[in-house]
């Protein structure tokens, strides 16, 4: 199931959020930029240059609460998010431009959703 990321009605991207750990309430997965990424990407940036800095860490929240973000399951029904992040993925065989949607949530959307078929 594709998860979509809006702002104000915009779509920041998506996600099929692949890997889903319900013990520790986190999922994350590749996610695809849409159109509004640009808006929202130097917010996300601030996440990766924080680096354990807790004055820089609470600018990071601050920005990116006052973005609005809501995510949407593929039926359009929001899903209740405590964090969320978007950073680079430090995979080096997935690319250099690769990126990552991590949440953090008790919402069972997320938990009793249908996570995609690998190819193989």
């Amino acid at each position: 199931m594709s998860f979509i990321l809006r702002m104000s009605g915009v779509i920041v991207g998506r996600s099929e959020l692949e890997t889903r750990d319900a013990t520790r309430s986190i999922a994350h997965g590749a996610f695809r930029p849409g159109l509004g990424y640009e808006l929202a990407e130097p917010v996300f940036m601030l996440f990766d240059q924080a680096a354990g800095d807790p004055d820089a860490l609470a600018r990071y929240r601050k920005a990116r609460d006052a973005l609005r973000l809501e995510l949407q399951d593929s039926s359009g029904s929001s899903v209740a998010v405590r964090d969320l992040h978007i950073r680079r993925d430090s995979e080096v065989a997935r690319g250099a431009s690769a990126l990552t949607l991590e949440i953090e949530t008790d919402d069972p959307l997320i938990w009793t959703a249908t996570k995609p078929r690998s190819a193989g």
